[in-house]
Formats: structure tokens, C-alpha cells, sequence
């Protein structure tokens, strides 16, 4: 992929164009993320100790849904966020966010390492050493976020 930046203080408005040569997923991922641009969000709004806090999507290692309530958990901090898991995971799919369960998303950046387990189960370990399951169902989703979707031989 070619990207040409110019600076043009002529004009009023930014304009982006996107050329190709056949509409595929990566030019979809393109066209979806400069249509939602605004909407996207750098940081989530969240509640601590009573207090409300602005949570950069970088620090957030994972989002869970504890009974009707959404948490998000960074290194130091589990903060009460106010938006539902389905609506992180439309928002975000095409981020480093994706969802591993039925009650949790994990951030993709956050992940240190992660360990085919039993029942076609992945086990996740976060950079804070924390452990979490991938569902089974959730494992295809994530193998080819990560490339790994390929056949063995």
C-alpha cells in the first residue's frame, strides 16, 4: 500500500481519497474506519472511588462484564465503565480489542503471551501476569485477527 500525505493550506477541509485496484477486506477496514473517525473514541470514561476518570484505550489490559456491570482493568486501577461489552466490541473490533468470551474483551497489546489449553481453549497471559481463558468459540476470531489462520502440513 502506497500512502501520499499532502499539506495544502489552500484548502478548508481535509479530503481523503482512496484509490484501489479491487475492493477487499483491507480496503473495507479503511473506508470503515475513516467513515466512523469521528465517533471513535482515544479514551474510555470511567468511575473509581467515586470519582470519574478519562482511561486512554492503551491502558486498559481487559474489559469484563460482571453481573450487568462493564470494568475495565489496567495496571493500577479497576474502573466501572459506562458502556456495554457489545457496543466496546463494535466499536473497537477493528482496534487491538476483541472479545474472548461471552463476558470479556481483551486489549491485543496488553497480551504477553498466550498457550494452546485443553478443549480448544487458549490461555492468555497479560503483561500484568494476569491469566485468562479464550473460549473455544472465540479462538478462531482471535487466530485470525493474528494472522494464524493458516493450515499446518
Amino acid at each position: 500500500m502506497l500512502l501520499k500525505l499532502i499539506e495544502n493550506l489552500k484548502i478548508e477541509n481535509t479530503k481523503v481519497t482512496v484509490e484501489y485496484k479491487e475492493q477487499n477486506e483491507q480496503v473495507n477496514k479503511i473506508i470503515y474506519f475513516l467513515e466512523h473517525l469521528e465517533e471513535m473514541e482515544n479514551s474510555f470514561t470511567g468511575s473509581a472511588n467515586g470519582k470519574i476518570f478519562n482511561i486512554g484505550l492503551d491502558e486498559i489490559f481487559y474489559i469484563e462484564s460482571v453481573d450487568r456491570k462493564t470494568f475495565g482493568y489496567t495496571a493500577e486501577e479497576v474502573y466501572e465503565l459506562d458502556y456495554k461489552l457489545y457496543e466496546i466490541e463494535e466499536r473497537y473490533h477493528l482496534m487491538d480489542y476483541i472479545r474472548i468470551s461471552k463476558s470479556c474483551i481483551i486489549n491485543l497489546k496488553k497480551v504477553h503471551s498466550l498457550k494452546p489449553d485443553f478443549g480448544g481453549k487458549i490461555l492468555a497471559t497479560m503483561e500484568n501476569r494476569e491469566k485468562l481463558y479464550i473460549s473455544r468459540q472465540y479462538a478462531p476470531a482471535l487466530k485470525e485477527k493474528l494472522g494464524l489462520g493458516g493450515k499446518r502440513r
